[in-house]
Formats: structure tokens, sequence, C-alpha cells
């Protein structure tokens, strides 16, 4: 019986409970202001539709600041409880609703954020660019499931999953190589197109990575010059080269965060 209160338990000073209320705030405060004050739509690609896109990206950027100091013991593989794995699950489904309430709220069509199907010959390309970046960022952590150095759990298993496509690739996939980028369309030279999400994506993962207790500040420059800014810009361009379709982002953006997050949230082989 100790031992199943010790895991169930929330550790000492975890979850950050201001920091998790805080979050949940954030985002209906902001989902509120934001949907409560819908301008007249218009189409997509525009200023009100740039303008919209950075604040909706402010918000998100915002609560998941707040979520990533609950959660983040659980991704940098600190911390492999049920309860927090479990409450993990339910941060991530939120992150995914708040993309899903903003599409709806906007009211354009699916196809406009770029959820459509590529053209046969553009999917191949832009999807074998996908994975080597998936492969390139994550090789390690699927070599250690591969090798069998982490013990897969169901738990585990679920984290990884939902994390990787509700609480990662579709939300911020949607957000800006969906509708920042696709507000950019016709307005803006092509390279801005890519450029100006890219770095909008970075400035988001650098706020969501501040240095402190995980990392140093030239860890976090490091993380933002080899990771957050290659990446905002390599899922860009495959969108571009993709005819405007999100799906060969969004499968890479899965791939990259599952492989390396299940490895993280497993425990090591015994």
């Amino acid at each position: 019986m100790s031992f199943l209160t010790g895991a169930l338990a929330p550790p000492s000073g975890s979850p950050l409970l201001g920091s998790l209320v805080a979050g949940f705030i954030l985002l209906v405060v902001g989902l509120a202001a934001l949907t409560a004050r819908r301008p007249h739509l218009g189409p997509l690609a525009s200023p009100v539709g740039t303008r919209r896109a950075v604040l909706y990206a402010l918000v998100f950027a915002l609560c998941s600041v707040a979520f990533w100091r609950v959660v983040s013991p659980a991704l940098l593989g600190r911390e492999q409880s049920p309860w927090l794995l479990a409450l993990g699950d339910v941060i991530f489904v939120t992150l995914g609703l708040f993309a899903w309430v903003m599409a709806l709220a906007e009211g354009y069509e699916w196809r406009d954020y770029g959820i459509r199907a590529p053209q046969p010959s553009r999917f191949v390309l832009t999807l074998l660019l996908g994975v080597g970046a998936a492969a390139l960022y994550s090789f390690r952590g699927y070599l250690a499931v591969a090798t069998e150095r982490v013990r897969v759990t169901p738990d585990s298993l679920v984290f990884a999953l939902v994390f990787a496509a509700i609480g990662s690739a579709l939300p911020e996939e949607l957000l800006f190589r969906g509708y920042l980028q696709g507000s950019l369309e016709g307005r803006t030279r092509r390279w801005a197109q890519v450029v100006i999400p890219a770095l909008a994506f970075t400035v988001f993962r650098s706020l969501r990575f501040l240095p402190g207790v995980e990392q140093t500040p030239s860890e976090w420059v490091l993380y933002i010059l080899r990771v957050a800014l290659p990446l905002g810009l390599w899922w860009g361009l495959m969108r571009d080269l993709a005819g405007g379709s999100l799906w060969p982002c969004l499968i890479s953006h899965f791939l990259l965060e599952f492989g390396t997050a299940l490895a993280s949230v497993s425990p090591p082989a015994s």
C-alpha cells in the first residue's frame, strides 16, 4: 500500500498548482476575448488574419509556458509517475482543443489552414524531407526504444501519443504554418511567408524553454539556433513545397515529438 501511495501521490511541490491554474485562466480568458470580438469574416490571407493569428499564437504561448512548468519533469525524463502522466494527457487535450476552438470560431474552411491533400508527387517529396528532420532530431529517442534501453508502458505510450499528436503537432502546425503562414499568402514575398512564421515559432519555443533549472542560458541559445529556428524554417518550407498542404508538416512534427517523448517518459529498462 505504501508503494502505491508513493507512486500515485504527487511529489513535494509538484505539480505547480499556480502554474496549472494560470495556464487554464490564460487559455479561457484569451479565447473568450478573441472569439467574443470576432470581426466580420474576411479572407484568411489579409492583415486582419495575420493580426488575429499572432494574437492566438500569443495566448497559446503564454498558457503553454504555464503548462510546461507542470509537465516538464515528465517530458525531460525526471518524473514518470502515473498521476503526472495522466495530468499531462489532460493538458495536451486542452491545448488541442484550443486550436480546434480557434479554427471553428474563425469560420474559415479547414483547407484554408492547409488541411487538404497535396499533389502525390509533392507529398512524397515533402514527406521525405519531414521524415529526415524527424530522424535527425529524434534518432536517439527511437534508438532507445528499439534497443529496449527504456521500458515502454501503457501510460508512457498514451502520454507520448497524446503529446505528439494533440498537444504539439496539431496546435502548433495549425497556428504557425496553418493560420499565420496562410494569412501571408499572396501578400508578402515567398521567403517572408516562410521566415515570419518561423520566427514566431522560434519565439514561442524559446519562451517555453526559458533557461532555468532545466538548462543554462548558453544551452537555451543553442536550442534556439540548433532546434527551434531550423525546424520552424524547415516546416515552413515544407508547407510551401507541398503547395500549401499542412499534412507533411503534421506528420513530421508528430514523428519528431513522439520518439523523443516516448524515450523520455518511459522508465529505464531494469
